[in-house]
Formats: C-alpha cells, structure tokens, sequence
C-alpha cells in the first residue's frame, strides 16, 4: 500500500486572503495547506531544495564538487601544458608548437573570460567561480610562459647545444688552434693541460669575468683556450678560483654555450692579452672540469627536477587557492 499525499487548496479568486496576523494578502490569490510531512515531501517533489550550484548565486550555497574540481584542476592543466611545452626539449626542436600551445591557451582563457564577464552581469557585480576561474587561469598561463622559458634558456639550451657539437679528445692546447675547434662542445686535453694562472685576470662589469689561458708548456705561441668563471676571482692578476682549478686530474673543458656572457669574457682575455703581453687570435672559452660529462647530466637533471618541480607546486597553489575562494564564497553566501 502506498500512502497517499493528500493536499488540500482553498481557492478563492473572488475573497482576499488572510495571513497570519489577520492582514489582507495583496499578491496571493491561492493558499496551499500543507499537513504533516507532506510540506517536506511536495518541496523535495518539485525540488524545493533552497541550494544552487557553486557557479550560481550565492543562496544558502551548497559546496559542488563538480565545480570545484574544475576550478582546481583546468588552471593547472593549463599551466602544466604551457609550461612542459615551453621549458623541455620540444621548445629546442619545434619552436613552433610553444607560439600554437599558447595561442590556445589564450583562445580558452578567453572564453572564461566571457563567461566572467557574462555571469558579473547576472549577479550584479558579485564574485563568482566563474570569476575565480578566469583570474587563476590567466595567472596559471603567465607563469608557465615566464618559468617555462626561464627553465629553458638556463638548463635546457645549453644541455641541447652542447649535445648537438662536437666532442674532441687529446687535444694539445699549445700546439692547436682555436679556429680548429670551434664547434667544439666537450674537450679533453692532454695529460700535461694546466691552468696558467700566472696569466689570469678578470673583467669587472657589476660582475667579475674571471679568465686563465689553458695551456701545456710554459711559453706557447698563442693562447686560444681559455677556462672561464663568473665571480671567482677577486679581477687581480694571478687571482683565480674557477671550476675544479685546484684539482690535479682536471684536464677537460665544457664549452660555454651563453651568449650574454661570451663578450664580457672576451673582453676580459683582451686586458690579459694588454696586461702580460700575450696573444690570443681565436679565443675559445670552456669550464675547466674532470668529466665534462657529469656537468651535461647536471643540465639535464636540472631542467627536469625544476619542470617537475613547478608543475607539483602549481598544483599546491591552485588547491590553497581554491580553499581560500570557498571560505570567502560561503561568507559572503
């Protein structure tokens, strides 16, 4: 047996309504009498629940997961694309796809940003999910744009260049030249390769351009290799503290890949050249190491460890983010 629901209307469009206090009603015209459970069961029939999405008006707001999984989880995935596809190897070999990945990240940022603008309209001015979503995707979109290119020029250009040159061994730094070497990316020297120290200098221009001729004999020709440091040494003669300078088995060099830094480095080997009377025709600039190898891996581990680290703590931001948007959003519900 079912229980029936029994509802009970009064209709009188020709009598005015009272309410309670014994007033005339101005606006109803139908009164509906409501007995026992039956009020609750008619709200949940018609679906009366007095709770509205996250995205609606703030109305006795109920927290929909839905919602704020989206609002967690697509700025990041457009942090997490942009940034993977500026910052790794892809942005070496197809430079292209970086301009057509943010292009359409910016067509989506775009489309939160008239559904913003479009819900603004509709709740006069209030903040909404729709708002938070724009603003947090615009900021996940910048700083993939900015980290990622950062992690790129730093870690990755170099790793990349370096493995496109060439690699030389038993290389006499007395007897060859630097024009013979120059798409040189990894050099092994001969077992009796040094450091002259006796001819370094250093170049002072906010930092300190640190250079020492490399060299196998005690008077060569021509100093054209050159082991190269950035703010170790004091820029006085014979003054010089860069790379592994003070290990016997170091005997190999790591080409320096940096553009912005080449010149001040040869401008440093210009004022040794004026200071100690020496010639150096075709300078070619390496840090001064063991095992250049090791230094490449150090470029590798390092522009994945500082990906993987920026997609973990975008994660982490957008979530605390999130959490600080429902505890003012209820506030303000």
């Amino acid at each position: 047996m079912q229980a029936a629901v029994l509802i009970v209307y009064h209709v009188r469009p020709q009598d005015p309504v009272l309410n309670k206090d014994g007033m005339h009603s101005q606006d109803a015209s139908v009164s509906h009498e409501y007995y026992g459970a039956v009020a609750q069961n008619f709200e949940n029939i018609n679906g009366y629940s007095g709770s509205k999405s996250a995205f609606g008006r703030p109305q006795r707001r109920a927290v929909n997961l839905a919602s704020l999984a989206v609002c967690l989880f697509l700025p990041w995935l457009i942090f997490t694309v942009v940034y993977s596809v500026s910052s790794l190897s892809i942005h070496y070999t197809n430079p292209a796809s970086v301009l057509l990945v943010e292009v359409l990240a910016g067509a989506v940022l775009l489309l939160l940003g008239q559904s913003a603008f479009q819900n603004l309209r509709q709740d006069y001015g209030q903040p909404s999910w729709y708002v938070f979503m724009f603003l947090t995707s615009a900021l996940a979109l910048t700083a993939a744009a900015f980290f990622g290119d950062s992690n790129y020029k730093t870690n990755m250009v170099p790793l990349m260049d370096i493995q496109n040159m060439n690699s030389y061994d038993v290389v006499d730094p007395s007897q060859s030249k630097g024009n013979q070497l120059m798409d040189a990316g990894r050099v092994h020297f001969t077992p009796e390769a040094k450091l002259d120290i006796a001819h370094s200098l250093g170049f002072k221009n906010l930092d300190t351009y640190c250079v020492a001729p490399i060299t196998s004999t005690d008077k060569p020709g021509n100093y054209d290799f050159w082991a190269v440091g950035l703010n170790c040494c004091s820029g006085h003669m014979l003054d010089f503290h860069c790379g592994e300078y003070n290990n016997p088995s170091a005997h190999s060099g790591l080409r320096l890949m940096r553009d912005d830094l080449r010149s001040y480095f040869r401008l440093a080997v210009q004022q040794a050249e004026a200071a100690y009377n020496i010639q150096a025709n075709h300078p070619v600039f390496f840090y001064w190491m063991q095992d250049p190898q090791t230094e490449v891996s150090a470029y590798e581990n390092a522009a994945y460890t500082n990906w993987m680290v920026g997609v973990f703590v975008a994660l982490g931001v957008q979530l605390v983010l999130v959490v600080v948007a429902t505890i003012i959003f209820a506030k303000l519900g």
